[in-house]
C-alpha cells in the first residue's frame, strides 16, 4: 500500500506561469471536466461558470484576469472549478528526530479527480513554492515552499446558522450559500495562494491567514520551517482561533469550544482522532506514509502528501478502480531537484 515509487510519475511543471501550466495540461483539465459531467451537464458548468465569475468579481480576486485566460484556453468549467471549495480532508503536523515539523496531508473529495493533478514549480518575488492543482486553478489548496512553509487547505464545517441544530442542515446550507454570494472576502484558495506570494516567513504567513476577511468559512494547517511553527487556524468571516500545541491536527469540524457547525463527512472525529495518533511518532522518511490509515484514508481520498520546507516533498494521488482505491501515480521532489 504504501510503497509508491515504482508508479508512474505525476506531471511536473517547472520554469512556465500558470497559464502556461494550463496550456501544457489542458488534457488534464478536459479530463476532468469530463468527470464532473457524470453529475453536472456542460450547461450547469455553464451556469456555474457565470455564478463563478460574478463570485470572482464581488470578491475583487487579484486572480480575475488570469482567469479569463484560463477560460480562453480551456473552455467551459474554468470559474465553476475556481468557486467550487467542495472538498474535505485531514491534515496534521509531525515532528522529525531533529524537531523540524512536517505537514502531512490527505485531500479527500467524492469526484474522481485525483488522475487529473500535477505538480507544478512557481517563482515569486519572495520564493519558490510547490503547488499541487489542477490546470485552470488560480487558488491554491496545498503547497510547499521551501525555506518558508507548507500550508494546505480543509473544508470548514457548516456554521449553524438556524439555531436547529442537527436537523437544521439543509437551511444552515442555504443560509451559508446565501451569506457567501453576498461577501466580499477573499476566497480561501485565493487568499492561500496571496500567501504563498508575499508572505517572507510563518508569522507574517498565519498573520495573512489569521487576519484577512473571508467569503467562507475555512481550515488553514501551517508548517513552518523549525520546532514551533505550527498552527491550525481555524476561519470563520471574521474571526481565527489558532492551535499551537506541539502535534497539531485538523479534520472538517471545529475545535473551538463555542463554534457550532455541521462536521463534513467521512468520520471527521475519528479522522482527528487517528491524526493525532500519528503525531506522537516522530517523522522519519522511511516511515512518511505510517499515517495514511483508514479513517484518515479513506473511499474519498483522492491525493496525499508529506512535505517541510527542507527539501522534502512527496505525493501521491489515487483512483478508484474495480471498487477499490488505488494508487496512480507518484512525486518525489528528489527525483526533481538534484
Amino acid at each position: 500500500m504504501h510503497d509508491f515509487k515504482n508508479l508512474p510519475l505525476m506531471k511536473f511543471y517547472k520554469g512556465a506561469d500558470r497559464v502556461e501550466v494550463a496550456r501544457l495540461d489542458c488534457d488534464n483539465f478536459h479530463g476532468l471536466v469530463h468527470r464532473l459531467r457524470w453529475l453536472t451537464p456542460k450547461w450547469a458548468l455553464a451556469i456555474g461558470d457565470r455564478i463563478g465569475h460574478s463570485t470572482i468579481v464581488r470578491t475583487s480576486s487579484p486572480y480575475k484576469e488570469e482567469m479569463k485566460r484560463f477560460s480562453t484556453i480551456l473552455g467551459t468549467g474554468v470559474f465553476t472549478l475556481n468557486t467550487g471549495y467542495e472538498w474535505a480532508c485531514t491534515a496534521m503536523v509531525r515532528s522529525s528526530a531533529s524537531g523540524e515539523p512536517q505537514l502531512n496531508r490527505v485531500l479527500d473529495w467524492s469526484l474522481p479527480m485525483g488522475e487529473f493533478m500535477h505538480v507544478a514549480h512557481y517563482e515569486t518575488s519572495v520564493g519558490a513554492y510547490y503547488d499541487i492543482n489542477w490546470p485552470g486553478n488560480s487558488g491554491v489548496l496545498n503547497a510547499v515552499a521551501p525555506g518558508r512553509f507548507a500550508i494546505s487547505i480543509n473544508q470548514s464545517p457548516i456554521p449553524m446558522r438556524s439555531k436547529l441544530g442537527r436537523i437544521g442542515f439543509p437551511f444552515d446550507w442555504a443560509l451559508q450559500r446565501l451569506h457567501t454570494f453576498r461577501s466580499s472576502g477573499w476566497l480561501p484558495a485565493h487568499l492561500l495562494r496571496h500567501v504563498f506570494e508575499t508572505a517572507k516567513d510563518f508569522d507574517e504567513a498565519v498573520k495573512l491567514l489569521s487576519q484577512s476577511g473571508l467569503a467562507i468559512p475555512v481550515i488553514f494547517t501551517v508548517c513552518g520551517t523549525k520546532d514551533g511553527e505550527r498552527a491550525i487556524i481555524e476561519r470563520r468571516e471574521h474571526e481565527a482561533h489558532i492551535i499551537r500545541e506541539s502535534g497539531v491536527c485538523t479534520a472538517n469540524h471545529w475545535q473551538r469550544d463555542g463554534w457550532h457547525g455541521h462536521p463534513r463527512p467521512i468520520k471527521s472525529h475519528d479522522r482527528l482522532k487517528s491524526a493525532k495518533t500519528s503525531t506522537e511518532a516522530l517523522f522519519s522518511e522511511d516511515k512518511a506514509w505510517d499515517w495514511l490509515i483508514p479513517p484518515v484514508f479513506n473511499k474519498h481520498s483522492i491525493m496525499a502528501f508529506v512535505g517541510n520546507t527542507s527539501g522534502l516533498l512527496k505525493v501521491v494521488n489515487f483512483k478508484v478502480k474495480n471498487g477499490t482505491i488505488r494508487p496512480i501515480s507518484f512525486f518525489d521532489i528528489s527525483m526533481h531537484e538534484k
